[in-house]
């Protein structure tokens, strides 16, 4: 997912707590399984705000039929 350049980074433990409380092992194996994309600053992981965004959106359903 591209994000803007305003984009904020978070840490696996800030992730996890701006998603409500989801395990920071849970953002780790996200990263793993390619569900979210990791931004690389030396040696730290970093999650962009737009991805974790994406991950809460409700789904959009087409209209009933």
């Amino acid at each position: 997912m591209k994000s803007s350049g305003r984009d904020r980074l978070h840490s696996v433990e800030s992730a996890a707590e701006f998603l409500g409380g989801v395990s920071p092992s849970t953002i780790r194996s996200w990263l793993t399984q390619g569900r979210l994309h990791r931004v690389k600053i030396g040696r730290l992981t970093r999650v962009h705000e737009s991805e974790l965004l994406a991950l809460i959106k409700p789904e959009q359903k087409g209209p009933k039929q």
